[in-house]
């Protein structure tokens, strides 16, 4: 059991963490630099951190700091930084599935009981043929318009993600399932954002904000899904 000191700790960080993000949805426009970079690195840190502090997973506190990582990687418009933080989403999301599959039925092995899992709703069912189709379209729109160096990189990062979001729909936590929902939301439209929709576009202000929200919103419930299991 928690101390009432630890829980005034563990609270304050998740606080900053939410706080962080807050802040960073009003920058999110801002020209890249130092300050908006450690602020959105803070955000997801601070996450990792309650995770951490509050024992949870191993799994989901390398994730989400993988994902800081990642965040301030992205923070800035370059290539190479867009490779090393796709990279760097890209172990993160190898984290969640391997933490996914341990606590969904079946442990990390029946894999027949998870697929039984999927299709024994609806909804679950309806969710993974969306993605399903989402995936294959997403990879078909971006081939012709991406560098031939980045090719093999977003088709991976695309096949990751897809079974992220799908080991999620094997557990029971609904919160867990949304946030990997809104995670792969999020990237879909980053995605779009960065390779498909023209510069001159006024939908940029909109998929930015959608894009952190979607992203961070996702992050949170994954992790207090775990922490409140």
């Amino acid at each position: 059991m928690s101390s009432p000191a630890q829980f005034t700790t563990e609270s304050a960080v998740l606080a900053a963490s939410v706080g962080a993000a807050v802040l960073y949805q009003s920058l999110v426009r801002s020209p890249p630099s130092f300050p908006r970079m450690v602020i959105k690195t803070a955000s997801t840190a601070l996450l990792s951190a309650t995770s951490f502090l509050r024992g949870g997973p191993f799994l989901l506190v390398g994730a989400l700091g993988l994902g800081s990582v990642g965040d301030a990687f992205l923070a800035w418009d370059d290539e190479t930084s867009f490779i090393f933080g796709l990279a760097s989403f890209l172990v993160a999301h190898i984290l969640y599935i391997l933490l996914f599959l341990q606590n969904g039925p079946g442990g990390m092995d029946d894999f027949n009981i998870k697929v039984h899992t999927i299709l024994s709703k609806n909804w679950r069912a309806a969710i993974a043929g969306a993605l399903a189709l989402l995936v294959p379209f997403m990879i078909s729109q971006l081939m012709p318009r991406i560098g031939k160096d980045l090719r093999a990189p977003v088709v991976v990062y695309s096949l990751v993600i897809f079974v992220m979001a799908l080991t999620a729909l094997t557990l029971q936590s609904s919160q867990v399932i949304l946030g990997a929902v809104m995670f792969t939301s999020s990237d879909s439209i980053l995605a779009a954002g960065k390779f498909l929709v023209p510069a001159s576009s006024g939908h940029h202000a909109w998929m930015h904000h959608a894009v952190w929200v979607l992203y961070y919103a996702g992050q949170l419930l994954i992790a207090l899904g775990f922490l409140s299991l």
